[in-house]
């Protein structure tokens, strides 16, 4: 999953929030000093998520929907594809809660924890915020942009650029892969927070 989908699926607490976020820069066993609790539950509750969403039988069909060439990078380009139809599909999930709304919540708690973060994660995070990352998932172009940028942090990352295109040939089958994996997703974040959560 990618930011936007860490962050909806997190509970609605600056930690929560936070830790789903750093699931992607922390490495190491949790439960050590580094983060209070709360945060590493976050963490571990990203890490949970990442493990299910690679073994869901939808996303699987997405994956093999893109060329060979791109199927090695398929966590990145998908997770993010996936971003573009929760918000595609917002309201279906969040009927109550407008996008924008919930990205300006998730803004605050994330100032408000910041100071948790190890450096190049609340880097990267500020950055997110102010280029507004979270709403540009909305378009093509902001997907494109996203790429990109993810492209030029390795040589090794380079085939992630120019990935949109697979989207548009495969729009309505992923958008299909997407909603019938998304609710599994929701029940499955749900049911491990109930059993896991902290206190």
């Amino acid at each position: 999953m990618n930011f936007l989908a860490h962050l909806h699926l997190a509970d609605p607490t600056p930690e929560s929030r936070l830790g789903n976020l750093l699931g992607d820069f922390v490495r190491g066993l949790p439960d050590d000093d580094r983060f209070p609790p709360e945060i590493w539950e976050g963490i571990k509750l990203h890490r949970h998520v990442d493990a299910f969403t690679d073994s869901d039988p939808a996303w699987k069909r997405s994956r093999a929907r893109l060329k060979r060439t791109k199927r090695r990078f398929a966590g990145i380009i998908i997770d993010v594809f996936y971003d573009h139809f929760l918000i595609r599909n917002w309201s279906r999930f969040e009927p109550e809660r407008e996008m924008p709304d919930f990205v300006a919540d998730c803004h605050a708690h994330l100032d408000e924890a910041l100071h948790h973060a190890p450096l190049e994660a609340a880097e990267v995070i500020r950055r997110m915020q102010r280029e507004d990352w979270l709403i540009s998932y909305s378009t093509l172009e902001g997907l494109d942009f996203a790429l990109q940028r993810i492209s030029r942090r390795s040589a090794i990352l380079s085939p992630v650029a120019n990935s949109v295109g697979e989207l548009e040939e495969n729009f309505e089958a992923m958008e299909e892969d997407f909603l019938e994996f998304y609710p599994r997703a929701i029940q499955f974040a749900k049911k491990w927070k109930r059993i896991n959560r902290v206190g």
